[in-house]
Parts: C-alpha cells; sequence; structure tokens
C-alpha cells in the first residue's frame, strides 16, 4: 500500500464501527467529535506512548548574543514542532580558531527548573556574563541556555518529536500503518469517556493492545536496518 494513502476519515469510520456509533449525524459521533478524539489522542497520548522511528527528529538552530535572557521558545526557532520530555540529546557547535574548524560539544539537558537555577539563579539575566554555553533548560516549550551566548552558534537537538493535530478528516495519515492504531487509541479514551461497559472496554483495549504491538514490531524493524547516528 501507498505510503500516506488512507485519509483521516478512515480513521473516523474505523473508530466508529469500533464504538458501535456508525450514524455520523449523531452529535456524540459525528466527524466533529470523533475528529476532537482522535487529535487528542495523537497530540496528547501517542507521543508518550509509543516511540517511533519517523517521529525522530533533528531540530538545528543559531543562538546569539542579541538574545539577553538565553530563554528561546519553538515558535522562536521557527519550528513547526516540539520534542517529548525524554530520550532527548543536544550538541553545540565549538569554532576552533587555531584550525578554523568546528567541531561539537555536547550540551547537558536539564527537565527540572528547580534542579537547573538552583545551579544558575532565577531572574538574574542582567548580571550573567555572556560566553559559551555549557548547560541547557528544556521545560514546557521553552530552551533556556546558561550562560547566555556571546556569539554565535550552531544547536542540534535530536529527539522524538510531538504530533500534530490533524486539520480535518481530509487530511491524509503521515503513514498508513498507523491508521489501525490511531483508531483503536481514540475510540478506547472515547469508550472509557461514555461509561461503556466493562466487557466491551476489555475487548477495545485487546484490540488496542494488538495494534500498538504490530506499530511497535514495525518500528523496531525499520531501526534494525537503520545506520547509527554518528557522534560528534
Amino acid at each position: 500500500m501507498a505510503q500516506g494513502s488512507r485519509l483521516v476519515s478512515n480513521v473516523l469510520e474505523l473508530m466508529r464501527v469500533i464504538i458501535g456509533r456508525r450514524n455520523e449525524n449523531d452529535p456524540d459521533s459525528s466527524d466533529t467529535k470523533m475528529l476532537d478524539y482522535l487529535n487528542d489522542f495523537v497530540s496528547l497520548t501517542m507521543s508518550d506512548d509509543v516511540k517511533l522511528f519517523e517521529q525522530f527528529g533533528t531540530l538545528s538552530f543559531t543562538i546569539d548574543q542579541s538574545n539577553t535572557t538565553g530563554v528561546y521558545t519553538f515558535n522562536d526557532l521557527g519550528a513547526s514542532h516540539d520534542f517529548v520530555n525524554i530520550s532527548l540529546e543536544c550538541y553545540i557547535s565549538l569554532l576552533d580558531p587555531v584550525n578554523n574548524s568546528v567541531s561539537w560539544n555536547q550540551l547537558p539537558i536539564y527537565q527540572d527548573p528547580g534542579e537547573f537555577f538552583a545551579i544558575w539563579g532565577i531572574n538574574n539575566e542582567e548580571i550573567l556574563i555572556p560566553g559559551y554555553p555549557t548547560n541547557l533548560l528544556y521545560f514546557g516549550t521553552e530552551l533556556t541556555f546558561r550562560t547566555i551566548p556571546n556569539t554565535s552558534y550552531l544547536v542540534k537537538i535530536y529527539g522524538y518529536k510531538k504530533n500534530n493535530n490533524y486539520a480535518d478528516e481530509n487530511e491524509s495519515l503521515q503513514f498508513d500503518y498507523w491508521l489501525r492504531y490511531l483508531a483503536y487509541g481514540a475510540a478506547l479514551n472515547y469508550a472509557r469517556d461514555y461509561r461503556y461497559e466493562q466487557s466491551t472496554l476489555m475487548n477495545i483495549q485487546q484490540g488496542y493492545s494488538r495494534e500498538r504491538k504490530l506499530m511497535l514490531t514495525h518500528t523496531h524493524n525499520q531501526k534494525k536496518l537503520s545506520r547509527c547516528k554518528p557522534s560528534f
């Protein structure tokens, strides 16, 4: 099957089959209602539930002395996504003026603001001396560098991207093999919220577990054939 040939509408149709609500004119199973449940699953659950080969990515951007707080958001960086808060790696460029070459240093990432600011202090940007950044706080949608940069540095972050919402039912899925996993995952949340009988919930849960396993098997097979990420 060609990649991306399935639509969001195919997921919504399967969701209705799973939950036993086939009437799209019913307000409780309308396209809008089903799409809301699908998007909640995609953006709030899926990224934490499975780490897929296709979700792994790189974000490259430049920081420089024009930012005197050292704080950047993903919008500031022009990024269309942010990352799930696990399995992150970050590298920062280091210019060798003698050999006129660039090497890379790994930049330690903190995800606990209390731990980070216990080292660097809070609200003290005006007394920070610009220099070579040695630590990064990643919290929410913000990236905070310390110390603040004294010149331009290229930064590369590797991690698993969060998924964006689908705009409407006519949008194509990123990958066809996501279809059944998405449908069962969103349908399971729907059935829980609408307090389906335990026997029905168990059947949907079993279907979801089966599709989740197949998803992880697929990405595991891709990773086995992929090359290792180079060290800098």
